[in-house]
């Protein structure tokens, strides 16, 4: 895990001095109290300070021959992989169809549920996502490819 918290510590404080660079481009104040540089900006600096302080915790430590994942990291790993995989398919699922595919492959990949318990919650997922948000609520969802097809 050494590795694995010193590669965290230094994305969190890279992804720190990203924030804080671009927000420069904002303006810091505005005619009425702060603009809206002014929350990424110590945002940002929260963020360089977070990862500063993990990778000095980190370079601290006296052992340095840990596993690079801990069994229970790798299913983060694999909720991060589902996530990425959604939203590459989003354009073609929509996004009633694409989040319950989401929720079904999430339970059997992260809580080993049996196929026919995810099959039921993906469509379950769908159906309810897609009547509370595109009926009831009026709000417009994408629907991709598949949920042209389907009518949604």
């Amino acid at each position: 895990m050494w590795l694995a918290d010193l590669i965290s510590g230094l994305a969190v404080l890279t992804l720190g001095v990203g924030i804080v660079y671009f927000s420069t481009d904002l303006t810091y104040m505005s005619e009425y109290g702060p603009g809206p540089g002014f929350l990424p900006l110590y945002l940002g600096l929260g963020l360089i300070a977070c990862g500063i302080a993990v990778a000095v915790k980190i370079l601290k430590k006296p052992e340095r021959a840990e596993k690079f994942f801990k069994p229970r990291t790798i299913l983060n790993v694999y909720a991060l992989i589902i996530i990425a995989v959604t939203f590459v398919l989003f354009p073609v699922f929509g996004f009633s169809i694409g989040l319950g595919l989401y929720v079904g492959a999430t339970m059997r990949a992260i809580g080993k549920h049996r196929w026919l318990t995810c099959g039921l919650t993906a469509a379950v997922t769908a159906v309810c996502i897609h009547f509370v948000f595109g009926h009831w609520l009026d709000i417009p969802l994408p629907t991709g490819i598949v949920g042209g097809w389907i009518g949604w």
